[in-house]
């Protein structure tokens, strides 16, 4: 008990709202979640069991706590709760519930609905479309901010998201694989393609600190079982190649970067602004961000050419370039290859140059996973020695 009432005190006033069950209970959800390949590590604020708790009541947490990433059906998640006495109808049911409330994921596969645990990104936060309240915006925004840039996204040096040209910042003599062309990736897929809102405006938006970049809010391209996950949910309308195309256009022209998920075959293209993406705004906070970027390419700029007009500055999102002796010069630390500043140089002073070391993503999402599972056992083994 002294331990406990110990933890307790050193714990900030919105922690202390919770009751000893419930610090246990959402401590213990935190520390499984943190299990995960994306995992979920903890703060000295302890927002993150604040978070938790506007997710999960405390009965969904023990369900959570007693999940696995790999979907499974009811009846072995069943096995893990004897203790609780729930019966295996009930326990379906509130594992329903929790995929209406966007905390876990639900598939049928054989036949059979199985469930798994999901991370807060991708993941818990996205399935808050539609969901999404002011106090929820707070927690992750204060949770982003403390660790989850920081402590994971950044850890394993495989980011969840990669960086890709505008196709306007694209020129003939630039050799570019197809993975890293935002219409190739669209043309290429063989399966529905879904449109949703972009959960970072709409959180911007929640906390009256609307877009900067513009005023586009269905921007976010989901592909195959994700696209169908999201339609069900009622959050994402299914479009043809064709529309997403000229979305794309729109989407350029308005300076957003396209940062699609990071494998060969994406299943969620975001596009992203300096002002709202939180993985943009978060990563600008750290010395050198670009090295927490996945991305192929990087800008030129010939002073030759450039008359320091400072239009590229403006558009810049990673507040990468800057004006030197009425010259623009680019931070090669800060510029992540998106592009965006190519189409707006009037003077055509600015060129896209390709990496000399590319940076080949996985296949797919599971491939992406296991990459980086496998790179935090590796450091995991490098701090015992």
């Amino acid at each position: 008990m002294l331990k406990k009432k110990r933890n307790i005190l050193s714990l900030k006033p919105m922690e202390i709202k919770m009751s000893i069950e419930e610090l246990e209970i959402y401590s213990d959800l935190q520390a499984h979640l943190n299990k995960m390949p994306i995992g979920y590590p903890k703060t000295e604020s302890g927002v993150e069991l604040s978070l938790l708790k506007k997710l999960f009541n405390p009965e969904e947490a023990q369900i959570a706590t007693n999940m696995n990433f790999m979907p499974e059906p009811s009846k072995s998640i069943h096995r893990r709760l004897k203790k609780t006495n729930i019966q295996l109808n009930a326990l379906e049911k509130k594992l329903d519930m929790m995929y209406d409330k966007g905390i876990m994921m639900r598939r049928v596969m054989d036949g059979e609905k199985t469930f798994a645990n999901i991370p807060l990104v991708v993941g818990m936060y996205e399935f808050q479309l539609g969901r999404l309240t002011p106090d929820v915006v707070k927690d992750v925004f204060q949770y982003f901010k403390e660790a989850y840039y920081e402590k994971e996204y950044n850890k394993v040096g495989i980011p969840q998201l990669r960086t890709i040209p505008i196709e306007q910042a694209i020129t003939p003599d630039l050799s570019i694989a197809t993975y890293d062309q935002i219409r190739s990736l669209i043309e290429n897929s063989n399966d529905v393609i879904g449109l949703m809102d972009c959960i970072c405006r709409n959180a911007h938006d929640m906390i009256g600190d609307p877009c900067k970049t513009t005023s586009l809010r269905k921007t976010c391209l989901t592909f195959g079982s994700a696209a169908k996950i999201f339609n069900e949910k009622g959050v994402a309308e299914f479009i043809s190649k064709g529309e997403a195309l000229n979305l794309i256009k729109k989407m350029e022209e308005a300076g957003l970067v396209p940062q699609p998920s990071n494998s060969q075959r994406p299943f969620v293209i975001c596009n992203c602004c300096g002002c709202c993406c939180e993985t943009i705004t978060n990563q600008k906070r750290f010395e050198e961000p670009a090295r927490f970027f996945a991305t192929n390419y990087q800008v030129e700029i010939n002073p030759e050419v450039c008359n320091g007009c400072e239009t590229c500055v403006n558009k810049c999102p990673m507040d990468a370039l800057m004006l030197t002796d009425e010259k623009c010069e680019v931070d090669l630390g800060k510029c992540i290859g998106c592009g965006v500043c190519i189409p707006s140089c009037p003077n055509h002073a600015i060129t896209l140059k390709k990496k000399e070391k590319e940076r080949i993503p996985p296949i797919n999402t599971p491939a992406t996973y296991k990459a980086i599972m496998d790179k935090k056992a590796e450091l995991a083994r490098v701090e015992k020695l």
